[in-house]
């Protein structure tokens, strides 16, 4: 999963996976014991923040995996489409010369 070695990827996840709690009205508290996660680490994951998991990346992957079954949300589905949400201003894309 190349998602763990891109911040701006990690980052685009967790606010999908946001987005998709908020949608379902899920509660963090109630969510963290379903995923037997914490909330900090819940938190860390809507925000991107892969410090809370800075021991070993299995474990964020494995928290991950958690946190996208429990809401009932594929990985890669979400994976496919965060490539959509990358946008390079007009003025860093490359111009043809004359």
């Amino acid at each position: 999963m190349d998602l763990l070695n891109s911040p701006k990827h990690f980052r685009a996840l967790g606010r999908q996976l946001k987005e998709a709690r908020e949608s379902q009205g899920h509660n963090l508290a109630i969510l963290a014991g379903q995923c037997n996660l914490s909330v900090v680490q819940l938190t860390a994951i809507e925000r991107g923040d892969t410090l809370a998991f800075a021991r070993s990346q299995s474990s964020l992957l494995v928290a991950l995996q958690a946190y996208a079954r429990v809401l009932g949300v594929s990985l890669d589905g979400i994976e496919q489409n965060l490539d959509d949400e990358i946008q390079i201003p007009e003025f860093l894309k490359k111009k043809d010369r004359p």
